[in-house]
């Protein structure tokens, strides 16, 4: 049985959609101002030859991982029926969806193709079998 995954054309077509929809989270993000102060930062610590790029991706990743507790928490607040809410502020489904889309800022800034990235981690579990070996989790 063929799958997505099959289809060559509609995988470059997913991972250049995505890219556009990473970049225009990123310049969302950078024009609502959430980078002026981060960018200043990294510049200043450039210049006095600082690493900055870990703790950034670092404090990337914290607001990724805030967005799934707000995720948790709008699934013990609402009710199943409303999980897959997607115009209304705080159901499931957007907290998850706030999820990608700080992951998609940080996977710009850094210059890393996050939609061609989740293609081939689909890839890689089609092809792990039944609970990849027999994992628990």
């Amino acid at each position: 049985m063929k799958t997505i995954l099959d289809y060559e054309q509609s995988l470059d077509q997913f991972s250049q959609l995505f890219g556009a929809m990473q970049n225009a989270a990123h310049q969302v993000n950078r024009a609502n101002g959430w980078w002026n102060e981060r960018c200043e930062i990294a510049q200043l610590l450039r210049a006095n030859l600082i690493s900055y790029p870990p703790h950034l991706a670092i404090e990337l990743l914290g607001l990724a991982g805030s967005e799934i507790s707000e995720a948790i928490e709008a699934a013990r607040k609402h009710h199943r029926d409303d999980w897959g809410d997607a115009t209304t502020k705080d159901t499931m489904v957007r907290e998850c969806a706030g999820t990608v889309v700080r992951l998609m800022d940080l996977c710009e800034y850094f210059g890393l193709p996050l939609g061609e990235a989740i293609i081939q981690e689909v890839r890689a579990n089609q092809g792990r079998g039944h609970k990849h070996g027999g994992k628990a989790a």
